[in-house]
């Protein structure tokens, strides 16, 4: 079955053909192993997208990098305040508007408001407070006292840090990130992905050269019991069969060998497919398919080039470093500027409280203000109280150095970014090359290889007739043995290194994943997969 793995709400992200088995493809004739499943190199690379757990740490630092999206934007959320306090206050005095030694004051109250800060950079703060208040003065007339203020703040600036872009720099920087890291990711499951092909192939090449192994042992033997059946007959002397059961032995160590290396291919294997030893595939035997072919098409040097620049994801990430530069650099260059905000203030206000008549040299007064908190709050609303507040402040650092410094820096930051770009240029375009080079020289090999395993079968087949005939000795047919085995564990290294070239050559292009239907695709694209393309 086919299912997508996906990195949501990120700009690219990986679909994932991703089978729960090894693929059961039909087995070869004559197998190492009895009774293996086939482990195709397409679910080969999707178990190991999904389970390498270095691809694992990769991915996590995308929903990280999110958080720090979330993390900016929050700078332009509604920040509510509340408190209440209560508080007294009692100080010796001297004064003559008391009829005690000392002046008392309580107070009760409470305050709730709302910062926000907007992406033009307007900061704003609206504020309700409300106390009681009681002190032993003879000149208040209104005891208790009940308070209530209603504020509004406002303080834009007009030079540094106004308008939206600078505002929203280090937003857009983190959102950024978010596509680098994911880009990151790309990058790292093509390299993933090309180690496990490269491995792959070699665990391939390693079971190919087991066989031939085996083979060569099998001829050995074969050569060992036709010539124990002439020594019998009186044909041949001993030092013939000796030299057979020399071969044997010798032969019997090359497979042990060829196994040895063999297994330890497929544990790397393992370890790159995370198949770890609680899976219960770990103790699964399984085989590779056999080897593809050099019927195989790759594009020319122009094509392979021009995709590279275009497709690859840390080419891309690079881009996205530059233009976060360049945000870095208009942000620096705004904060050279001065600082000049314009701030305003509106507010209202009112005061009730208990009738407390006061007299003081034969004048008794009231205040008009009595009445309940209601009361307090209806000539709030109705302004009898008020204020306002309008001005501008200027604020520059003498010489301004640090501005201009972290100018500068960002300057030379971008430098190094663009100058990145250009090594990273330079270096897919020698990566390019040299996979090409691998691939068609591999090619020639291959076509080499197959003549010289050829010449090495008729030669052999031709020193067997001669054999029969008693024109040749068991020294020459075993020497020419080898000279067979050997051109086919040339060809079989010839035909690996052909494919590992292709490996290096589409990961290098950027597109050794989408290969095998593991496709790289973005946010605003349909999901397709390779095969309906």
């Amino acid at each position: 079955m086919l299912q997508r793995i996906l990195v949501p709400n990120v700009t690219c992200f990986l679909v994932i053909i991703f089978l729960t088995g090894f693929s059961l493809a039909q087995e070869r004739g004559e197998d190492i192993l009895e009774e293996t499943s086939i482990l195709t190199l397409q679910s080969a690379l999707a178990r190991g997208i999904q389970y390498n757990l270095d691809l694992q740490v990769e991915e996590l630092n995308i929903p990280i990098s999110r958080e720090n999206v979330i993390v900016e934007r929050a700078e332009f959320d509604p920040t509510i305040e509340m408190g209440i306090s209560s508080m007294e206050e009692r100080t010796p005095t001297a004064s003559a508007f008391t009829s005690e030694d000392f002046n008392l004051y309580r107070e009760t109250g409470g305050d709730i408001g709302i910062r926000k800060k907007f992406r033009f950079g307007l900061e704003s703060q609206i504020s309700f407070e409300a106390n009681r208040s009681m002190n032993n003065s003879s000149v208040d007339a209104l005891r208790p006292q009940y308070r209530n203020f209603l504020l509004l703040d406002l303080t834009q600036p007009l030079l540094r840090n106004f308008g939206t872009e600078v505002n929203t720099a280090n937003l857009r920087m983190s959102q950024n990130l978010v596509q680098q890291t994911a880009r990151e990711y790309m990058d790292r499951a093509q390299r993933i992905g090309e180690e496990i092909e490269l491995v792959y192939y070699e665990l391939a090449e390693a079971q190919d050269v087991l066989r031939y192994r085996i083979e060569s042992r099998e001829l050995a033997q074969d050569l060992l019991q036709g010539n124990r059946e002439k020594f019998e007959a009186g044909v041949v002397p001993i030092t013939d069969v000796q030299q057979a059961e020399t071969s044997v032995a010798s032969r019997d160590e090359e497979v042990i060998l060829a196994r040895q290396q063999m297994e330890i291919v497929a544990n790397r294997l393992r370890d790159l497919l995370g198949i770890r030893p609680e899976s219960p595939l770990y103790k699964e035997p399984f085989v590779t398919e056999n080897i593809p072919g050099t019927d195989q098409t790759f594009p020319d040097f122009e094509q392979t080039l021009a995709t590279a620049l275009e497709k690859r994801p840390d080419i891309q990430r690079q881009h996205i470093q530059i233009a976060n530069q360049d945000i870095k650099l208009e942000y620096y260059d705004n904060q050279r500027l001065p600082r000049l905000d314009l701030e305003a203030t509106l507010g209202a206000n009112g005061l009730s409280g208990g009738d407390r008549p006061t007299s003081f040299a034969d004048f008794t007064a009231s205040s008009t203000q009595v009445g309940s908190y209601e009361d307090s709050l209806s000539r709030m609303s109705d302004a009898d109280g008020y204020e306002w507040y309008a001005g501008l402040r200027l604020s520059y650092p003498w010489g301004n150095r640090a501005a201009d410094a972290r100018y500068r820096r960002a300057g030379l930051e971008k430098r190094q970014a663009v100058y990145g770009l250009k090594r990273l240029q330079e270096t897919i375009e020698k990566e390019c090359k040299n996979s090409l080079v691998a691939v068609k020289r591999s090619l020639e090999r291959v076509s080499v290889a197959e003549r010289f395993e050829e010449l090495a079968q008729t030669t052999l087949n031709q020193e067997m007739e001669r054999f029969k005939e008693g024109l040749s000795d068991t020294f020459r047919i075993l020497d020419f043995q080898d000279d067979l085995i050997g051109a086919h564990i040339r060809k079989t290294e010839a035909l690996v290194d052909f494919n590992q070239g292709l490996a290096n050559l589409y990961r290098a292009i950027g597109i050794n994943l989408e290969r095998f239907n593991i496709i790289a695709a973005t946010s605003e694209n349909k999901l397709v997969d390779a095969g309906e393309q």
